[in-house]
């Protein structure tokens, strides 16, 4: 189970640095994987600093900590 772990957080982090920030309902709709190997991924990510998550209105938020906190195009859309 942790290899599926690891190999999940790899494709979320290739995924999450090539869009910028992707929300989790995309993420979970790119991936074959399930949700709670997705979900196990996503808590390694952020403990190890990797990852950033945040709320939303919609939902939750995926990027790089470099990334965090700049308005992303998908915040800037879903905002009235």
């Amino acid at each position: 189970m942790e290899s599926k772990i690891i190999s999940t957080s790899e494709k979320i982090l290739t995924l999450v640095k090539q869009k910028g920030c992707i929300s989790f309902t995309e993420l979970e709709g790119s991936m074959d994987d399930s949700y709670n190997v997705i979900f196990l991924a996503i808590d390694r990510l952020v403990r190890e600093n990797k990852l950033s998550l945040q709320r939303n209105m919609t939902g939750y938020l995926l990027s790089t900590p470099s990334y965090a906190g700049k308005p992303s195009k998908l915040e800037l859309t879903h905002t009235v």
